[in-house]
């Protein structure tokens, strides 16, 4: 099996924006969460047009799974892990 190493610096200072790079593959300022917290209160959440990591594993037959914070929006279905190609969200 291989591994990636990330040796620099991949975060944002708050979490929104780091989950929108990580499951897009797109730097914060293209995803419109650079200095957002997609909580609960936000009343909007990742632009829906952006595609996210889980369809591309899906695409190649992987079940996919998220467990821990979501914060990339609650404003309506559509912005839940279920609706952006999660399986199941603990």
């Amino acid at each position: 099996a291989s591994s990636l190493r990330l040796r620099q610096y991949y975060v944002q200072p708050i979490c929104s924006p780091t989950r929108a790079s990580l499951l897009t593959g797109r730097y914060s300022i293209h995803t419109g969460a650079e200095h957002r917290l997609f909580g609960i209160k936000e009343p909007s959440c990742l632009p829906l047009s952006l595609p996210l990591l889980p369809a591309a594993f899906k695409l190649l037959n992987y079940s996919t799974h998220m467990v821990g914070k979501w914060h990339l929006g609650y404003v309506n279905t559509s912005c839940t892990p279920w609706r952006r190609g999660f399986d199941s969200y603990l």
